[in-house]
């Protein structure tokens, strides 16, 4: 966790760091054009490895775990193009859906950003099965260094809003390269082992990721990114670039302790195994506490603070994001330790819970959005609503998930 966090921690500080730049640089129009683009990126990238990835911590054999890595690498190329021909083909007629032509000269980014984040997703799952933190954190510090050099410097160069898209795609799949060359050895140890039958085997043997897992983690990001996505069709760029600003402040903490508590804390009980529950139970409760006490302050300056503190940092022009930020730190204590929690029902084998509880939360941000088009309801009402079902569902998936393990 310490590990992870520093260097997590160090790229979200740069990338805090770049905001206030770039939000002089570009417009509340141009961040909703990047908030969309980064919501279709998102929920698309997980559907190419069909969730296969999920289990690559899990196999004892390092053998096995590179045959699961080959089988999703050949599905992230197939299931790539495949997207690529249907952003290509039905990107005119849904982008205006959602407000953004403005990404329509740019879908081919949409693409690039699918492969990278898939790779990169990819490659961090292995080193997590191999506990390379360190790598890990160094890849994470340096694609966000260099995606906010990116962005900047298209923006001095007036270059917008494409600046900002390029520069989220080196974010999100800059750590591959140096991922690659760094297991590149352990690649090709192992890479003798790879065969057609024992992928064909593996992905029967994890059948249940596909089944339960990918409909799970679709519905997860798309309820993630809903908010965006809606926001653009109700509202409009300008309410969806403040509303991704707010999104962006608070998504810091989350990945700055949460994410990097998730991989760790699915390292471990990945090595536990679901035959010592009672270990587990033990971890999940230190973990608990823990992000407990490291997210209560941040969410209680938001609450407070969080207009002044947007205005200070980025600007006159952002002042509603700072009110959707204070009205978004409601649900974000559950969501800090929620979070990372649900891979213990990877290794308990409980896909469909799982996929239960995603389902529900997405049918919860539906019913908000659709009753606030239906009752004209104004944007900060909407994510009030949104917020307070949100943080009544994350503390159900809480009780859920300890419930299970215990």
């Amino acid at each position: 966790m310490a590990v992870l966090a520093l260097g997590t921690g160090s790229a979200k500080l740069i990338g805090l760091a770049a905001i206030p730049i770039l939000t002089r640089l570009y417009t509340p129009e141009h961040f909703g054009v990047l908030s969309v683009f980064t919501a279709l990126v998102m929920i698309l990238a997980p559907v190419v490895t069909l969730r296969y990835v999920m289990a690559i911590p899990l196999p004892n054999s390092d053998r096995l775990a590179m045959n699961l890595l080959s089988l999703c690498l050949v599905l992230i190329v197939v299931g790539t193009a495949g997207l690529t021909l249907l952003i290509w083909a039905l990107g005119p007629w849904l982008l205006p859906l959602v407000s953004m032509e403005a990404l329509e000269p740019y879908w081919w980014l949409i693409a690039l950003g699918i492969l990278g984040t898939s790779l990169y997703e990819l490659l961090t799952l292995w080193a997590t099965r191999k506990k390379a933190f360190k790598p890990m954190a160094r890849t994470q510090v340096w694609q966000v260094t260099l995606g906010s050099v990116v962005k900047i410097g298209l923006g001095l160069l007036a270059v917008k809003p494409l600046g900002l898209l390029i520069g989220q795609v080196v974010q999100q799949g800059g750590g591959v390269v140096s991922l690659t060359r760094y297991f590149l050895d352990s690649f090709r140890q192992h890479s003798r082992a790879v065969s057609w039958p024992r992928m064909r085997f593996l992905s029967l043997r994890y059948l249940d990721l596909p089944k339960y897992r990918l409909p799970s983690q679709f519905l997860m990001v798309f309820a993630t990114q809903a908010p965006l996505l809606f926001s653009a069709a109700l509202f409009g760029a300008e309410t969806t670039g403040q509303l991704g600003l707010a999104l962006m402040a608070l998504g810091l903490p989350i990945q700055l302790f949460g994410h990097t508590t998730g991989k760790a804390y699915f390292a471990e009980i990945s090595q536990l195994g679901k035959q010592q529950p009672e270990k587990i139970r033990r971890l999940t409760v230190t973990v608990i506490k823990r992000l407990f006490l490291l997210s209560l302050a941040p969410c209680v300056v938001l609450l407070m603070g969080g207009p002044l503190l947007f205005t200070l940092a980025f600007g006159e022009q952002w002042q509603q994001a700072g009110v959707f930020a204070s009205i978004l730190s409601v649900y974000l204590l559950f969501q800090f330790i929620s979070s990372p929690l649900v891979n213990a029902l990877t290794v308990f084998d409980k896909q469909k819970l799982f996929l239960s509880i995603n389902l529900i939360r997405t049918v919860i941000i539906a019913a908000v959005f659709a009753a606030a088009y239906h009752m004209s309801l104004s944007a900060s009402v909407t994510i009030a609503a949104y917020s307070i079902c949100l943080a009544l569902h994350y503390l159900f998936t809480l009780y859920v998930v300890y419930s299970n393990i215990r």
